[in-house]
């Protein structure tokens, strides 16, 4: 009575090792005899016998590093973020649920054609499962396309080749033999052409049989009758090994081949245990976390903070491609500097899918803009009533302190020589440039009455330039077509957004209408979110941050600034974006300032962090981790470690600078000094200077004090 009670209890929270047991107890029953072959090296002698000797493919040659059932369930994953119905996303699962049932549904009408077939094609599965949200049957099969190449993308990556076995195929051809490969299964010829080109093994065979093609299985043994009649191969010596003992062995002996089981221990108590955990629920068990982020590295002392990054920032990249998609958006473009990056990992992360040329997605563009820009972009003529106060807040915004000539000329990124100015006023302005003294600035009220031809010149500039940010905004046709638009961005609080709404109000009172409809995604959203939120216009939203959300009060903390992600997400060889320009086809691109002259080593290498990038999108499709307890998990771990930093996370951000500014770019330090003595000053210093509080306070061995500050932070900013 109790020996029932414990097999339920540890399959339930013991899952692997029950499903290890059930394993070890099925390969016990299987032993060595004239049917069963235990050793490649025990066949060759035996297959040198034969002109043609065939061979099963699956758990013959290549085996899974994880179950069939997770390759199906990575494929439903992918149609659920990355495919969009006639009415918006598809029902979450529906591939993976509707797949058994389909598969049920074309055999059956398979046996009532002529020639009958009691086999399915995957590529007939999946169009009948998307028929009723893909009404068009041309872009139906560009997306059952786009599902069967992510299929076998993702069975290349996690099929491992049977060495002793690839050898054995290389020898046989070298004496001679004819070499086949007879499958059953639901992906075509078409289809396992390139899984064998991937792998390596096309050239190894001389002839490919896939039960999906031909209409008829192994199992039925009319495959193998098949083959003899293709090959003319009746009434010669044939051999064919597998390690399904019905499909391998009885059937092709019922039609005149001999035949062996090929039964490797090892490979059978692996995949039975790896379909056993799977059925206990053991996807997302501490081993398949604990082998994932071994997989990402995520926890080497050196390269751990650059791989969870690399791994976040991936994943942005991908959620903003599926909001894009489900969302039946026309087109994202990517906010520069900070944007160009997920350009790249997305286009990284398409090109590496597998799905690229069937995947039906909206365009992907850079865009320029920054909140300079969305100053500009409002900028209001001298007549208007607020003209003053515009130029005076905004400029005291940018530059952090009371408006000055100083100050207007830092904030929109003006020298001497932008200005057209007679000798008296270009030298107060170089000497209002050149010296940090307060005597050699010019308060805002006093440039404002006694100054007013270099306040007019300075107007015309600034004039000039909005009119050159409109007109490029106008060019790309940002707010004239009939378009869904996703914008893109780094973070912070949407102050893009919010300068776009107020363009759009602008426009429609002038009487040009605004067509398009946008909404901005971040991936984190600051404490000054929720204050742009109501200040939108009715065709431009802000989407809830994407990773960094503002639900969880730990999240907020990390919010606080974003000195610890800059130096991952921007291009630090440039500066920040000071105009427009004619370029070469007549519209207007942008012109970036020059990187700072003292750009500091150790910065973050782009191409590195593409790398890992990469090498984690690897890692988590050959994981059995499912996407969203993936996606959870990465982002736990991004917060953990900047939240409450480790030494190695500290060492490696001391060696690393991020952009600091909203006017002018400048290398900053990533942390600051905080002194015991001076705490308080020190924290809002670190706040508002945009460092990283919590490497600040470890830095400074002030550790205890990050809980406590974390939690004030989260609650300050709810």
């Amino acid at each position: 009575m109790l020996r029932p009670l414990f097999k339920k209890s540890a399959a339930k929270f013991m899952p692997r090792l029950a499903a290890r047991t059930l394993a070890d107890q099925y390969v016990k029953n299987v032993h060595a005899d004239e049917n069963n072959v235990f050793s490649v090296k025990a066949l060759e002698t035996l297959l040198l016998s034969y002109d043609i000797v065939s061979f099963d493919f699956f758990d013959t040659i290549v085996w899974r590093e994880i179950a069939l059932t997770d390759v199906h369930r990575k494929t439903s994953e992918f149609a659920d973020g990355f495919v969009s119905g006639d009415d918006g996303p598809l029902p979450r699962g529906l591939l993976l649920h509707s797949r058994g049932r389909f598969q049920g549904m074309v055999k059956e009408r398979g046996r009532a054609e002529t020639p009958p077939r009691n086999e399915v094609d995957l590529r007939e599965v999946f169009d009948g499962a998307l028929g009723p949200y893909i009404k068009s049957p041309p872009d139906r099969a560009r997306t059952v396309q786009a599902l069967l190449d992510y299929e076998i993308e993702t069975e290349s990556q996690v099929l491992t080749i049977d060495p002793e076995m690839r050898a054995l195929l290389v020898r046989l051809r070298a004496h001679g033999k004819m070499v086949i490969l007879i499958s059953d299964m639901y992906l075509g010829e078409e289809q396992m052409l390139p899984l064998l080109d991937k792998l390596g093994l096309k050239e190894l065979f001389d002839h490919i049989f896939v039960s999906a093609t031909v209409g008829v299985t192994k199992h039925s043994g009319l495959l193998f009758a098949h083959v003899d009649e293709k090959l003319s191969l009746r009434g010669k010596r044939r051999f064919h090994l597998g390690d399904n003992w019905t499909n391998d062995v009885v059937r092709p002996r019922e039609f005149g081949w001999d035949a062996l089981h090929y039964f490797n221990h090892k490979n059978e108590q692996r995949k039975y245990a790896l379909e056993a955990a799977e059925k206990l629920g053991a996807r997302c068990d501490r081993h398949a976390i604990r082998n994932l982020l071994g997989a990402m590295q995520v926890d080497l002392e050196e390269d751990g903070t650059l791989n969870i990054m690399a791994a976040c920032l991936s994943l942005f990249a991908r959620q903003t491609l599926s909001t894009a998609i489900t969302g039946d958006y026309d087109r994202v473009l990517f906010l520069t500097r900070d944007g160009t990056l997920f350009h790249e990992l997305a286009d990284q992360f398409l090109f590496d899918c597998g799905a690229l040329s069937g995947l039906s997605r909206p365009a992907l563009e850079p865009f320029a803009f920054s909140r300079r820009a969305g100053i500009l972009l409002n900028y209001p003529e001298m007549k208007s009533p607020n003209w003053r106060e515009y130029l005076r807040n905004n400029t005291q915004w940018v530059v952090g302190h009371p408006a000055s000539l100083r100050g207007i000329l830092k904030a929109f990124g003006l020298g001497a020589q932008d200005l057209l100015l007679d000798a008296d006023e270009q030298q107060i302005v170089e000497k209002c440039l050149a010296d940090a003294d307060r005597k050699a600035d010019i308060g805002f009220d006093d440039l404002i009455e006694h100054h007013k031809n270099l306040v007019l010149t300075i107007h015309t500039v600034l004039i000039a330039r909005r009119d050159r940010i409109r007109r490029y905004i106008d060019e790309r046709g940002l707010l004239s077509r009939n378009e869904k638009i996703l914008l893109v961005d780094i973070g912070y609080s949407g102050t893009a957004a919010k300068a776009l709404s107020e363009y759009m109000d602008a426009q429609e009172n002038d009487g040009f209408p605004v067509r398009s409809r946008m909404a901005l995604l971040m991936l984190a959203g600051n404490r000054y979110f929720k204050n742009n939120l109501p200040q939108m216009h009715p065709r431009i939203c802000l989407l809830t941050p994407e990773l960094i959300t503002r639900e969880i009060w730990q999240y907020r903390a990390l919010a606080a600034n974003f000195s610890w992600l800059e130096p991952f997400t921007v291009d630090r060889l440039r500066g920040g974006l000071r105009d427009f320009q004619e370029g070469c086809n007549g519209d207007l691109v942008p012109v970036f300032a020059p990187a700072p002259a003292l750009l500091k080593l150790g910065g973050v290498d782009r191409n590195t962090l593409l790398a890992a990038a990469r090498q984690i999108e690897r890692a988590l499709r050959q994981s059995p981790v499912s996407q969203d307890c993936a996606n959870r998990l990465l982002v736990d771990t991004l917060v953990e470690r900047f939240t409450r930093p480790k030494w190695d996370t500290v060492r490696y951000m001391a060696a690393v600078t991020h952009h600091a500014g909203i006017g002018e770019v400048q290398q900053n330090d990533v942390m600051t000094c905080i002194r015991p003595l001076h705490l308080l000053s020190d924290l809002r210093y670190c706040m508002y200077g945009d460092h990283w509080v919590q490497g600040s306070l470890k830095k400074a061995y002030l550790g205890w004090l990050i809980y406590p500050f974390n939690r004030l932070i989260g609650l300050m900013s709810k």
